[in-house]
């Protein structure tokens, strides 16, 4: 018996629980694929394992099942992740590895490995075929199989419970693969040799099953719907199944080929939400991309669809080829006049390999980080200063924070849990597992036990450093132990009441994560100057003076007082960068508050609590759609016999 192991390792993130939307579905196509082999079993890591554990956590998961074969589902994201791990597994036995996925191309250099065994480029399924059946097929290294009539005959994953909504009750229904689109920034046109469609009947049974099974939301993963051939016929029979909408359906469109017609089918059928690419209204810059536009009837196209209550969220790219500040500017009083704004996607330029921006970037005049996302630096019209100006032209104009500082969690106790005791790891059950999401740092700890707990850290993670430890050293040197055999998870450092200001940059030195980490790219713009984006500070204090104002540093007020904060209150500390709320007071009447204050969280200070299961419930409450409430599955860790509740009730 041959055993497979496929998986795909998440977007990293600085909030634990946040939604990853890491869904393996090409993982799962994968094994329904490798079905009629019957020697051969093909698991997936499960998504909840695969989002929110750290490298070393899940690695010794792959080491316990040491599986023949260990296949990733490879993005710009994950890439030198996926690297880093294949190197661990081979140094620990020597398995096939095989890397697939957008990110494996003929001219990325990146994915060059000693330790990866075969690349799959463009679709995967008829290659694994052959990789089970043939052992001389691995000495090929790479391939490229046309896999359309597969993808064709084959129904959804999730109808052959191949693949379940899991954790964010999310389904993805692919409708085709392939684009008739050609354009320079993209490289998903040429990843697949034509368009392949999927099966109508499949695609019917698969909005059934999503009714069937309370599916929260449907997105059909398809490049530009509007070009799948019946597209009127196929809508008017998702919408006998989706009688009353009860289904939102999600996909992607180009605005052009809306009619009012197809909007009214559109929202009969249960669309609630479009992703519709505008990029720039610049007419040299969409030339240069090969992406032509009617600028007028993408305007009426996307207010169609708004009109009948369907959100339409347009991107804009900054720094395209062809394109400066001012033509960018343009673009952005377009959206604005047209009043398309209610969900504005507005990303700076990715120089992605197998793309012709990649292929001609010294001509286009094009300088990016060679590390993913591989975003612009400058080009011949768009310098890095224009390129900061042009986010914040787009925030001002928008009314929105294009890249926000991650949401506000300095949670650190659980139940009677007090600062006099000593505070107990706050963990979290994965699977039949616990992983410690914050560890607790109120004295020194031996390094052989941070060592053990470094192998259980989820992805991100914290480390809450109490005002009884003042040795800087041992701070650092627990750091350098829990980033060292975790070096691509992120993580924040939270100081509660430190005697002085912390030293970030003294404490930084000490982490050793893999730099540039892929966060230190993302959220470039997130702050003026380049550097580190993967850390974050916090420093919780009784002291209102502003004094934690540096990149990734901020300063959150203790609010101690039995007093509840009322909105006085939350104004006068609205200069800070939020408030902890840790109060002695019942869970019932801070549940009171919290609902009372929950309809006002875009307008008050950013808030936490204390306690994480009430921290827990304000983030379901005021941040519904962003947070997995199966995921904060908290629990005391060390030791669990001191761990003790209090509650009348638990949260949801």
């Amino acid at each position: 018996m041959t055993r497979v192991l496929l998986l795909q390792l998440p977007v990293p993130r600085l909030n634990y629980g946040v939604q990853t939307g890491n869904i393996p579905l090409g993982a799962a196509y994968l094994k329904q694929a490798a079905g009629i082999l019957p020697e051969v079993q093909v698991d997936i890591l499960p998504q909840s394992v695969a989002s929110y554990l750290g490298d070393a956590a899940l690695i010794d998961i792959i080491l316990a099942r040491k599986p023949d074969i260990v296949g990733f589902t490879v993005y710009c994201w994950n890439l030198e992740r996926s690297l880093y791990f294949a190197k661990k597994i081979k140094e620990s036995y020597a398995p096939q590895i095989i890397f697939g996925g957008p990110e494996i191309t003929a001219d990325n250099p990146l994915i060059d490995s000693r330790h990866v065994d075969f690349y799959v480029y463009g679709e995967g399924e008829a290659v694994l075929l052959k990789l089970l059946q043939d052992q001389t097929f691995w000495e090929k290294r790479n391939a490229a199989e046309p896999a359309g009539a597969i993808f064709r005959k084959s129904p959804s994953p999730y109808l052959q419970n191949v693949l379940e909504p899991e954790i964010e009750n999310v389904m993805l229904l692919e409708t085709q693969r392939g684009c008739p689109y050609r354009c320079g920034y993209c490289y998903y046109n040429k990843s697949h040799a034509g368009l392949s469609f999927a099966d109508e009947g499949y695609l019917l049974q698969g909005v059934k099953w999503a009714l069937d099974y309370d599916v929260k939301e449907l997105y059909l993963l398809d490049p530009s719907l509007n070009v799948r051939p019946g597209l009127k016929d196929l809508l008017k029979k998702i919408s006998l199944i989706n009688k009353g909408r009860r289904l939102e359906i999600i996909s992607e469109i180009r605005a052009e080929a809306i009619d009012a017609e197809m909007a009214d089918l559109f929202a009969a059928a249960g669309f609630s939400w479009f992703e519709i690419g505008l990029q720039s209204t610049n007419s040299r810059a969409l030339e240069i991309m090969n992406r032509p536009t009617d600028i007028k009837r993408f305007a009426q196209g996307a207010k169609l669809v708004k009109e009948r209550g369907i959100v339409p969220a347009i991107d804009l790219i900054v720094g395209l080829p062809g394109d400066d500040l001012e033509g960018f500017s343009r673009s952005v009083a377009f959206v604005a006049q047209n009043n398309l704004q209610d969900d504005i996607q507005v990303f700076p330029l990715s120089v992605l390999p197998g793309t012709d921006f990649r292929l001609n970037s010294n001509k286009l005049g094009l300088r990016f980080n060679k590390s993913p996302p591989y975003t612009l630096i400058e080009s011949s019209e768009f310098s890095n200063e224009d390129m900061l100006l042009a986010f914040d032209y787009a925030e001002v104009r928008f009314d929105v924070v294009l890249y926000p500082m991650p949401d506000l969690d300095v949670s650190w106790k659980l139940g009677s849990d007090r600062m006099t005791a000593t505070p107990q790891d706050i963990a979290v059950q994965i699977g039949k597992e616990n992983y410690v999401a914050k560890l607790q740092l109120n004295s020194k700890r031996p390094l052989s036990e941070l060592e053990s707990l470094a192998k259980r850290l989820t992805h991100p993670y914290q480390v809450i450093i109490h005002s009884k430890l003042r040795d800087p050293d041992f701070i650092k040197k627990t750091l350098k132990v829990l980033s060292t055999i975790n070096p691509f998870t992120p993580h924040e450092i939270i100081f509660l009441e430190p005697k002085g200001t912390p030293d970030t940059a003294s404490f930084l030195s000490a982490v050793k994560l893999q730099r540039p980490h892929f966060l230190d790219q993302d959220l470039r713009y997130l702050f003026p100057r380049e550097g580190n984006r993967a850390v974050l500070f916090s420093f919780v204090t009784q002291d209102t003076t502003r004094r934690f104002t540096g990149d990734m540093e901020r300063q959150v007020f203790w609010w101690k007082n039995n007093r509840f904060p009322e909105m006085e209150d939350l104004a006068e500390l609205s200069a800070l960068d939020g408030i902890l709320i840790d109060m002695a007071r019942s869970v019932g009447e801070i549940e009171m508050w919290q609902d009372r204050f929950a309809g006002h969280a875009e307008d008050i200070p950013l808030i936490s609590f204390a306690d994480v299961l009430l921290q827990k419930r304000w983030l379901l409450l005021t941040m519904p759609d962003d947070y997995v409430g199966k995921a904060l599955n908290w629990v005391c860790f060390r030791p669990l016999s001191n761990c003790q509740l209090n509650y009348e009730h638990q949260p949801p």
